[in-house]
């Protein structure tokens, strides 16, 4: 039969399990609600795009295809703009130690 310390002691271990758990069903049903909170923002969202798409006219879907189209020539110039910019900042020419058009350091050191 077990002592009175050790009936103590496993009450104790017990109650700890027993917060650690109702700790944990909280946590759960926070994360749940959070959740669900996202889906119905998701099924909301979803909703109104569908009823936009679906209430479309030809007018607007013309608008739609050449702001698309202006947009995708903007983005092209901008990604060949930025292309030329990180080109021009990878050569790093120095022509301040060129002397009778001998690039090689070595060979200029050596006169």
């Amino acid at each position: 039969m077990a002592t009175q310390s050790e009936l103590q002691e496993q009450l104790k271990k017990a109650k700890k399990e027993l917060r650690e758990a109702r700790e944990e069903v909280k946590e759960s049903k926070i994360r749940e609600q959070l959740y669900l909170e996202r889906l119905d923002n998701w099924a909301e969202k979803n909703q109104y795009l569908n009823s936009k798409i679906s209430n479309m006219t030809m007018d607007d879907v013309a608008k739609m295809q050449r702001a698309k189209a202006e947009y995708t020539e903007k983005y092209l110039k901008d990604k060949e703009i930025a292309e030329t910019f990180d080109k021009q900042i990878e050569v790093k020419l120095d022509t301040a130690g060129i002397t009778d058009g001998d690039t090689s350091r070595e060979n200029q050191q050596a006169r």
